[in-house]
């Protein structure tokens, strides 16, 4: 891997992360893009969630906890019946 690609990963991951708003419309489509794409899919979802304070960190690592996750969680290890919950609780705030 070249630096440039390098660059490129992580100028895509930090806009995707940048680009999160609690009322977009697409919120699954987006965690069903991050999930599906192997640059975002590393990215943790509580970094996504609370990056930019969209969202507050310890609520969102409390209700990650509750629904059997965590500030570790990543794109990559969500099912897809944790995006219905995490869109649920991004639509509620």
């Amino acid at each position: 891997m070249n630096n440039n690609y390098i660059l490129e990963v992580k100028k895509k991951r930090a806009l995707f992360i940048e680009e999160f708003e609690k009322n977009n419309e697409n919120i699954y489509e987006q965690l069903i893009k991050a999930k599906n794409d192997n640059q975002l899919s590393s990215i943790r979802v509580h970094k996504y969630l609370t990056t930019g304070r969209t969202l507050g960190k310890v609520k969102t690592a409390r209700y990650l906890d509750e629904i059997g996750l965590d500030e570790k969680t990543k794109f990559k290890n969500l099912k897809e019946d944790d995006i219905k919950k995490l869109v649920k609780y991004v639509s509620e705030q």
